[in-house]
């Protein structure tokens, strides 16, 4: 029995022919979506995961750099250094489209307003921990970009496959049941049309052979 409770009628049938022909260019449209994000989703998960690497390694050389000017400097002094360091950034986001996603650009621009004291005050340390933490506003935008990205392409790839799986599982079995319904229902009902003409035509002509 067909799951779309519908007349057999011709009118019917060539409505369901017509949905069905939508529903597998919805789901043609609709993998060949899937797939496109899943390659997008698979290049990201390898950018990420190296640009994620990446700033780890250099936060951790950041902090070590950080913890031998203390060593060289002492506290207290480095601290009183912190407020004349000036450096600015500035941080733009653009937007791009991808298969309906939108995909974000991050560009982190620093503006380094050097030198900020007298080199003979300080330890290198003291330098090299500003550059390495400095250099890492660019790559921490970065792996922000690739993570928001990699998340929204994910959400995106699960909600395609849903429709996709909706599509192929349940909407176009049912369209296809529906048909086959309405096509052997109307087939059965021509069928005993016949036979109820032939029967006619046999009566007719029974009673046509009587009279003469």
């Amino acid at each position: 029995m067909a799951r779309y409770k519908v007349i057999p009628t011709k009118t019917n049938l060539m409505r369901l022919r017509r949905e069905l022909s939508f529903a597998r260019e919805g789901y043609d449209l609709l993998e060949q979506k899937r797939q496109i994000l899943v390659v997008e989703l698979m290049g990201l998960v390898d950018k990420t995961a190296d640009a994620q690497e990446k700033v780890e390694k250099e936060l951790a050389e950041a902090y070590q750099a950080l913890q031998n000017a203390v060593l060289a400097m002492g506290r207290q002094p480095l601290a009183m250094l912190a407020p004349a360091v000036n450096i600015q950034s500035n941080i733009a986001i653009d937007m791009r489209r991808l298969m309906g996603v939108n995909i974000p650009s991050v560009d982190v621009r620093v503006k380094d307003n050097a030198p900020y004291f007298s080199l003979g005050e300080t330890s290198v340390w003291a330098d090299e921990t500003i550059k390495r933490f400095k250099d890492l506003l660019q790559e921490i935008g970065k792996l922000a970009e690739l993570r928001i990205s990699l998340t929204r392409i994910a959400a995106e790839v699960q909600k395609t496959m849903r429709r996709v799986n909706a599509l192929e599982k349940i909407a176009i079995p049912d369209y296809n049941e529906s048909i086959s319904y309405i096509e052997d229902t109307l087939e059965e009902s021509e069928r005993e049309m016949f036979a109820t003409l032939k029967l006619v035509k046999e009566g007719l002509e029974k009673k046509k052979g009587l009279h003469a």
